[in-house]
């Protein structure tokens, strides 16, 4: 193995057994679903963490592997700018272990470079745990937040967001082929104030490598989980190997074809940034993005056989 290959992999090595061993990074989250652990989250918004090295090893050595197992598809990549800021819009899928969030990042990189800086904005807990953090952050993972995002578009940063939250990825599996946005704007308000082009993507069977039975709203209302981890959800779900269980639990996905399409950008240039917080300049938006979106899953969902089969 070359000694770059061995400086990198021996970088990605040490954070890991410094920082997110396992069953510390297990107590970790358990304490502050307890309420015990208040840690402040990292700040996770400085584009300059991320390690375009580390990026180009990973997916050099890892995506083949998530693609075979996945029979990943793509389409329509060309779609994304290459160069300058871009915010890519997607819908989430597939609870903790979004596997088409990392399909999408890399299929920018594959197509453009591991110097086009590309990040995705992750939920707080995810933050909560430095050792993992610092991992998330070298391959571009920042906390979803305006500051965040717009410290990335001015590094010339292609930006995937994920509106639709806890809502879209813990959505019943009866609904996996719509899209869940629920009314949530901050994206294109965030577009419109930066004067970003907005590439819808949208993906299909990750959510078939598990089964959400319910996302259990009133159980997470019960347990105060919005004040703990700031989500409204407590998902119970069928998967691999635990059966019924929590789907904020790690399990092994089925090998379930996923298909990703990248739209063409929409950019709004005629709206001034003074129109950005217009309710119906919002809604407009909202109702463009998420229409091309849904039609896009419904054509793709209607084409699988089996949620396996793919």
């Amino acid at each position: 193995m070359e000694s770059k290959t061995l400086e990198i992999l021996a970088r990605g090595i040490n954070a890991a057994a410094t920082y997110a061993i396992p069953p510390l990074t297990l107590l970790r989250y358990g304490r502050i679903l307890l309420g015990i652990d208040r840690t402040d989250p990292r700040t996770g918004f400085l584009p300059e963490r991320r390690d375009p090295d580390y990026v180009r090893f990973l997916v050099d050595r890892f995506m083949p592997l998530v693609d075979t197992y996945f029979r990943t598809e793509i389409q329509g990549v060309e779609h994304v700018p290459a160069l300058g800021p871009a915010l890519l819009v997607g819908n989430h899928n597939a609870g903790l272990q979004p596997v088409d969030s990392f399909m999408t990042g890399s299929a920018v990189v594959r197509a453009q470079g591991a110097s086009r800086p590309v990040f995705g904005l992750g939920h707080d807990y995810m933050f909560r745990e430095p050792g993992l953090a610092g991992l998330l952050e070298k391959i571009g993972v920042i906390r979803a937040n305006h500051q965040a995002a717009e410290a990335a578009f001015a590094a010339d940063g292609a930006v995937i967001v994920y509106p639709g939250g806890d809502l879209d990825t813990f959505k019943p599996f009866s609904e996996r082929h719509t899209i869940q946005f629920g009314g949530r704007k901050g994206f294109i308000r965030l577009a419109l104030a930066n004067r970003v082009p907005v590439v819808p993507v949208v993906s299909v069977g990750c959510h078939e490598s598990w089964v959400v039975l319910t996302r259990g709203e009133r159980l997470a209302q019960l347990l105060g989980m919005k004040q703990r981890l700031r989500t409204e959800v407590f998902p119970i779900v069928f998967s691999l190997p635990w059966g019924i269980t929590s789907g904020f639990l790690p399990y092994i996905p089925l090998p379930t074809q996923v298909t990703l399409r990248f739209l063409p950008p929409m950019a709004w240039d005629h709206i001034p940034p003074s129109k950005s917080d217009d309710p119906e300049v919002l809604e407009a938006c909202y109702r463009e993005i998420t229409g091309a979106m849904q039609e896009t899953l419904t054509q793709l969902g209607s084409a699988r056989i089996l949620p396996v089969l793919g």
